[in-house]
């Protein structure tokens, strides 16, 4: 693990005007480096200079302007990949105090060493101590740092020594040795004295962003609060139950916070009733025990805890209850009346909390709520228990990633941690924040001494790894099955077909095809599993199974149904996703331009699609796998994500090899070329064109033998290879004389004049293409002739002849008007903006492009409309 110290680095800022600035920023985690936002704003050129003085380039991911606070991805090899994210906390601004000691470390103007004048400007750390009070700059949301060390004189009137500080991280300790950052240096007012630095505080930004990508890396969901409450010290009291507080119980401190205001705030005026609800082994009863812990000051008569799971009724548990109060034999009132009386008796004679523990159901509750304010109560479920009146409900999710990691490496000790950081970091995530699944593998390394790496390779193997989780006297799978045994039969049998799905969130309407139910039923099942917390709602009709869970799901369906009821629900999973494409892409033109609702689709599904066809792979169902890589083509594609095409394609051609589908095999060998090609590696592509042309020759179907060979053209041009292209253009050629094919040809012409132009032989170029184009004319075929004018017009301009060039052109551009193809009017108006542009005629290019312009952003299409946009800013500084 890198030092707190090493991870402070330089934010270096060009303006666009050429003059640099210096501020300070923090790698907060992995790639991610936190900074002030005027640090950033409109930087021509922006680096992260490390302490070695390794500089790193870096892209602005957000920026929060009101709040002065931005965040940087950094590239470069020397940011390790396992760099652990830093630990954030809240400042509880409600009360007075001091948070502190805090600690930062930046690069500020008097720390700067002598450069030259067109230097980039180098500066030494500074580390300040110091703390917060938590009662200044309330309206402000601001606060202040004051510390101990002061700036030397670095010369010059009116500007602060502390300029370039900003950005710095504040971290403070809590008390007990760790450390959180609480806020970002952003400001000095001259007039507060050299001793006082602004603090931006980070919980704002962090509320905002702790559902993104880097918010749940960085574990913003999970704020820590400062300062921490001072463990009271322990009350005098006959009626404690409790189990003991555990040392290293970690964190939920907000989950406290909010639960503790909420069962002592009024008191006095009712009965507090808290619902601490979520899954199977996330910690709700010892987090409902820790709090009862920490509410011991004002709990001062009796803290009781019932498992109402193991008492058979309300009124067993009612004699528990007066059972710890004392009550024993004779003492016992003998009527069950009687027992209730003396229960809320008892309730009243001081302030007192009941912790229900394992209650399933609302009316297992509700005849032991207490009756007189005073006293409060925690429930702990699995379920909501929507109609447990009067209740707040609190949900209690998975551990983030961070927060898992402190718990296991509370109980395994840093040494362990630190040996094996990868494996620890891989361990934790296949747990995916259980607490209960991250106590027993703790607990395995401990007890076996076993290291991180071998105990990884245990857990790796999914039809074992809830198996690898029983401890002596508890278990992942013992704790989930209390959860499923509950549920209704066709409930329970939905959720069992979960285990079938590969992605990682799905739908309604998924799983309705999955488990072969109506959708309203599928609904209602959802619902149930959703309140029981055995799936868990992840967005507009989206739902998430815990990792464990979906390996649940999967020994349940492999226990109690058959291989083949399995394997069909397996396959309905997949024919969804295959149905839904086809349906898309498979109207005309779908491949060219996917309608928009195939892509908002496939925008939340794609990562589903690839898991599942995974699956299908590796299970052989190859017919699947190939109709559903068929559809995907045009939207990968429009998307531009090559490597998703490349992971498909690939797939899609073992997948037709094994099936022994000839044309389904040659398609995605093309499209594995083109993938490989987009990413850089061409070198790999023609061993796949070389195996098409042997598939396409065992088909013997010559057209589509001359289309392979026109695409291996087309791709030797891409590799700046055009005489062998011109070599392949020629095979294609001969075959389309040889059949009579007049449209091939006058296709394939487009394909040598590009050839020729690449070779610099435009004359040629046109020489083809007025072939072309006359034969064309001949046959009256309007689609033909636009074809060959728009790539007519590139062999004029290539010539100098603009006038031929827009001549031939303006027929290509009202074509495309008059059928409404807005992609292909943005291509021809690129062109004839490049034609106008090479004729010096500016003016009429920048009108062209403009309008081509507008089309791409209106389709969606950034990277097209990126290049135009520096197009126009080039001709606009020429001019």
């Amino acid at each position: 693990m890198a030092e707190l110290t090493a991870r402070a680095v330089e934010i270096l800022r060009r303006s666009p005007a050429g003059r640099w600035n210096v501020g300070s920023g923090y790698l907060v985690g992995r790639r991610w480096v936190l900074s002030a936002a005027h640090n950033v704003m409109d930087a021509a050129t922006l680096l992260v200079r490390r302490v070695d003085e390794t500089e790193l380039p870096a892209e602005v991911v957000m920026v929060d302007e009101p709040g002065d606070i931005a965040l940087l991805a950094v590239s470069g090899d020397s940011v390790p990949d396992d760099l652990p994210p830093v630990r954030f906390a809240r400042v509880d601004r409600s009360r007075t105090g001091q948070v502190g000691p805090c600690w930062a470390i930046g690069f500020p103007r008097w720390k700067e060493r002598p450069r030259g004048p067109s230097e980039v400007p180098r500066r030494e750390s500074a580390q300040v101590s110091g703390s917060i009070p938590t009662g200044s700059n309330l309206r402000a949301n601001l606060m202040e740092l004051g510390v101990s060390r002061m700036p030397q004189s670095a010369g010059g009137r009116g500007v602060s020594e502390w300029q370039g500080m900003s950005g710095a991280l504040v971290f403070a300790d809590d008390g007990s040795g760790d450390e959180f950052a609480v806020g970002l240096v952003v400001e000095h007012h001259l007039s507060e004295g050299p001793s006082v630095l602004t603090v931006a505080p980070l919980d704002r930004w962090a509320d905002m962003m702790r559902d993104t990508p880097w918010g749940r890396e960085l574990g913003l969901g999970n704020l820590a609060r400062l300062p921490r409450p001072q463990r009271p010290r322990p009350f005098s009291s006959g009626h404690v139950n409790l189990s003991r507080s555990l040392p290293d119980f970690t964190d939920r401190d907000e989950v406290i916070a909010k639960a503790g205001a909420l069962l002592t705030d009024r008191l006095t005026e009712t009965c507090p009733l808290v619902v601490l609800h979520g899954m199977a082994g996330v910690g709700k009863t010892e987090l409902a025990n820790e709090l009862a812990h920490r509410l011991a000051s004002t709990f001062t008569h009796a803290r009781i805890r019932v498992d109402v799971a193991a008492a058979a009724t309300a009124d067993a548990a009612t004699v528990e209850v007066l059972a710890a109060f004392g009550l024993s034999g004779k003492e016992m009132p003998r009527d069950p009346a009687q027992r209730r009386r003396e229960y809320q008796t008892r309730m009243r004679q001081g302030p007192s909390l009941l912790l229900l523990d394992n209650v399933s159901e609302a009316r297992q509750a509700a005849p032991l709520l207490p009756e007189t304010p005073g006293t409060a109560v925690i429930v702990t479920s699995r379920a909501t228990l929507a109609s447990l009146d009067g209740a707040d409900r609190l949900r209690l999710d998975p551990l983030p990633d961070p927060e898992g990691l402190r718990l296991f490496e509370r109980i395994v000790g840093t040494e362990v941690v630190r040996r094996d950081r990868p494996s620890t970091l891989t361990i934790i995530e296949l747990l995916a924040g259980l607490p209960l699944a991250i106590r027993i593998a703790a607990a395995h390394l401990v007890m076996r001494r076993a290291s991180p790496a071998r105990y990884l390779s245990e857990l790796q193997d999914e039809t074992r790894r809830i198996s690898r989780l029983q401890g002596e006297d508890r278990g992942v799978r013992s704790s989930f099955e209390l959860s499923y045994r509950s549920l209704r039969p066709d409930t329970a049998r939905l959720f069992r077909h979960l285990g079938v799905l590969a992605g990682g969130d799905f739908t309604a309407e998924l799983v309705a095809r999955t488990g072969d139910v109506d959708d309203e039923d599928a609904e209602r099942m959802l619902g149930e599993l959703t309140d029981r917390h055995l799936i868990e709602v992840a967005g507009d009709d989206r739902y998430r199974l815990h990792d464990l869970l979906r390996l649940y799901a999967g020994e349940r369906m492999a226990d109690e149904e058959s291989a083949s009821a399995r394997q069909a629900a397996f396959r309905r999973s997949l024919s969804w996703y295959g149905d839904r494409l086809h349906e898309w892409m498979a109207r005309p033109g779908a491949h060219e331009q996917p309608p928009a609702d195939a892509i908002a689709w496939f925008a939340e599904e794609s990562l589903n699609v690839r898991a599942s066809l995974r699956a299908a792979a590796r299970a052989r169902e190859d017919g699947l796998v190939i109709r559903i890589a068929e559809s995907l083509y045009g939207l990968i594609f429009y998307r531009a994500h090559w490597e998703e095409m490349e992971a498909v394609k690939a797939l899609a051609v073992e997948a037709a090899r094994r099936a022994g589908d000839a044309p389904a095999e040659l398609g995605s060998l093309i499209h594995l070329a083109e993938a490989r090609r987009l990413l850089g590696r061409g070198d790999e592509a023609p061993p796949l064109y070389e195996r098409a042309l042997e598939v396409v020759r065992s088909m013997d179907d010559p057209g589509k033998e001359a289309w392979v060979l026109t695409h291996f053209g087309d791709f030797q041009c891409d590799l700046d290879q055009p005489g062998g292209a011109l070599d392949r253009y020629a095979e294609a050629r001969a075959i389309y004389r040889s059949r009579d094919d007049t449209a091939g040809e006058i296709w394939l012409a487009a394909h040598i004049a590009d050839a020729y132009r690449q070779l610099g032989r435009h004359a040629d170029a046109a020489r083809v293409l007025e072939d072309a184009m006359a034969a064309s004319e001949r046959r009256g075929d309007r689609d033909e002739i636009v074809w060959c004018a728009w790539h007519l017009a590139l062999a004029y301009d290539g010539l100098g002849r603009f006038a031929d060039a827009e001549a031939v052109l303006r027929p290509a551009v009202a074509f495309h008007r008059e059928i409404e193809n807005e992609s292909g009017l943005a291509t021809m108006l690129r062109i004839l903006g490049d034609v106008h542009r090479h004729a010096g005629r500016p003016s009429d290019a920048r009108r062209a492009y403009s309008e081509a312009l507008d089309l791409l952003v209106k389709i969606n299409a950034p990277t097209k409309a990126t290049e135009l946009r520096q197009i126009l800013s080039d001709l606009s500084e020429a001019n």
